[in-house]
């Protein structure tokens, strides 16, 4: 069996492997479209090839400026058949390919409901055989613009990035991220520390399309700081990239406010749909996107691989 990136020529081949044809026509015109951006390279792409057939294919994924990716998906295996065998051969021998460095890391992203998740029992034995560790687990949220009201906070003063410097910011990042309950910043933390942690977190997120006036951090009257607030833009539209609210200020409906100004940021820069991830063990904050008019649109568990 044959492991290796695809040629150009190939992309219509390699976006064929479902029995469904709008499926295969809608990964065509994604994976086209990620090439053209940047999140997705030819080299990244790679099949697992026997007597000239493709009987497996799997697509690694990342942000354009950060040169190399850290999200495999679009995995597929003859689920029926020999999955096991094929699929480890498929993720050991394009991980090499890539030349990661042993601190690197690579997640998988197993969406539900998703037509990319079909097998998801025979996903996960995969995935956990290889290696894989559940990272965390999410809820999928989504705000539409239905023309209500967003109210404003009248008891915050928001300062962007552009008037309180990185430096600032990244500390914002390292204080509301202090005692979080997100179990994939918790990961994150015991690898890194508090303070590097934010500091990679600050320098991946501004790898995500943004302006530097929709980053804030969140003032009380007195200058005390009590949160941030981080819109962005990813591949699939507008998302909150990121939301926290200092310890010693949880429990007084601060994220609230955060995540009005945010979504008004979005949607006074054209955003008609913004999307965003809560932990499942983050109670408050599912419960805030609840309250601001997010919707779940689907679950996601992230799976984690180390490199070393």
């Amino acid at each position: 069996m044959d492991i290796r990136p695809i040629r150009r020529e190939e992309l219509e081949v390699f976006a064929n492997f479902s029995e469904q044809a709008d499926l295969n026509e809608h990964f065509l015109n994604y994976l086209r479209d990620m090439w053209d951006e940047g999140y997705v390279r030819p080299e990244w792409c790679f099949v697992a090839e026997e007597a000239g057939e493709f009987v497996g294919r799997i697509v690694y994924w990342s942000l354009p400026s950060l040169g190399k990716p850290f999200i495999c998906d679009f995995l597929e295996l003859p689920w029926n058949a020999n999955y096991l065998a094929v699929g480890t051969q498929l993720l050991q021998q394009s991980l090499t390919q890539l030349q990661l460095h042993d601190s690197d890391s690579m997640e998988y992203q197993l969406d539900i409901p998703s037509p990319y998740s079909t097998y998801l029992e025979k996903r996960i034995e995969l995935l956990e055989k290889f290696g894989f560790s559940l990272n965390r687990e999410t809820i999928r949220f989504e705000w539409k613009d239905t023309q209500t009201q967003i109210t404003l906070s009248n008891r915050l003063t928001f300062r962007s990035l552009n008037q309180v410097g990185e430096d600032a910011f990244i500390h914002g990042i390292m204080q509301v991220s202090s005692q979080t309950l997100d179990r994939s910043i918790l990961h994150d933390q015991a690898k890194l520390g508090l303070e590097q942690e934010a500091l990679e977190r600050f320098h991946t997120s501004k790898a995500l399309k943004y302006n530097p006036t929709w980053w804030q951090l969140a003032y009380t009257q007195d200058e005390t700081l009590v949160g941030l607030i981080m819109p962005a833009e990813n591949d699939g539209g507008a998302i909150i990239g990121f939301i926290g609210v200092v310890p010693e200020h949880r429990g007084q409906g601060y994220v609230n406010d955060l995540l009005q100004q945010g979504t008004l940021t979005l949607k006074s820069n054209g955003a008609v749909r913004i999307r965003s991830d809560a932990d499942t063990v983050n109670v408050p904050m599912v419960h805030a996107f609840q309250r601001a008019g997010y919707r779940q649109f689907a679950s996601r568990r992230e799976y984690r691989y180390s490199m070393k």
